[in-house]
């Protein structure tokens, strides 16, 4: 199942986006912050806090301990995979950010400003974008089993993160992957299992 995921085609399809998406960085940019309005503003300001961690990561170990306790094994399973695609990405995105140390679209310091191991501080932490990943990677293992819907969700954080001028398209589009491969892959592999031991994340097959 990981093959088929992470299989040639998909990872083809997802580089040429992330590619198309930092040529287009600039353009997404001009086109969002130049046609804002109220109920966009409404719309984006519900909407990012779906990608907010300090919200879903509690709801997303609340659901599956609610569900084990009514012994509902198809909705725990879905919010375990939700939780390990979480885990496990973050350490992904969270080392890229350090490395990447891109420069935020509010800074106006252009969507090429790296500043190589410097994303220590938030203003140079812009790819890729955590909100997308976050909400990508606890709503896919959902969307999968229940509606594709549900995609719905992920998609208007990733629009509210660059509508708000804090992250570039291709951060979303890199902060989204990462969170939808993830997500799909546990959801793939339902009885995977994610330990932690003295040097870091390990997964069971």
């Amino acid at each position: 199942m990981g093959k088929e995921v992470f299989s040639k085609k998909n990872l083809l399809v997802f580089g040429g986006l992330l590619g198309s998406a930092f040529l287009l960085d600039e353009w997404v940019k001009d086109g969002m912050t130049h046609n804002q309005n109220s109920y966009m503003d409404g719309f984006t300001d519900i909407s990012n806090e779906f990608g907010e961690k300090k919200y879903l990561v509690p709801a997303t170990f609340l659901t599956w301990a609610i569900a084990t306790a009514i012994e509902d094994e198809r909705l725990a399973t879905t919010a375990m995979n939700s939780a390990k695609a979480l885990i496990c990405g973050a350490v992904l995105t969270e080392s890229t950010k350090f490395i990447a140390g891109r420069s935020r679209p509010d800074m106006n310091r252009g969507s090429m400003h790296f500043d190589a191991f410097n994303g220590r501080s938030n203003d140079n932490k812009s790819l890729p974008s955590g909100h997308a990943f976050v909400a990508w990677s606890v709503f896919t293992p959902f969307a999968q089993e229940y509606s594709k819907w549900i995609y719905v969700i992920p998609a208007g954080v990733s629009l509210a993160r660059m509508y708000r001028n804090r992250h570039w398209f291709s951060d979303v589009v890199l902060g989204s992957g990462i969170g939808y491969f993830a997500g799909l892959y546990f959801h793939k592999r339902k009885n995977q299992r994610v330990i932690f031991d003295g040097n870091g994340i390990v997964i069971k097959f």
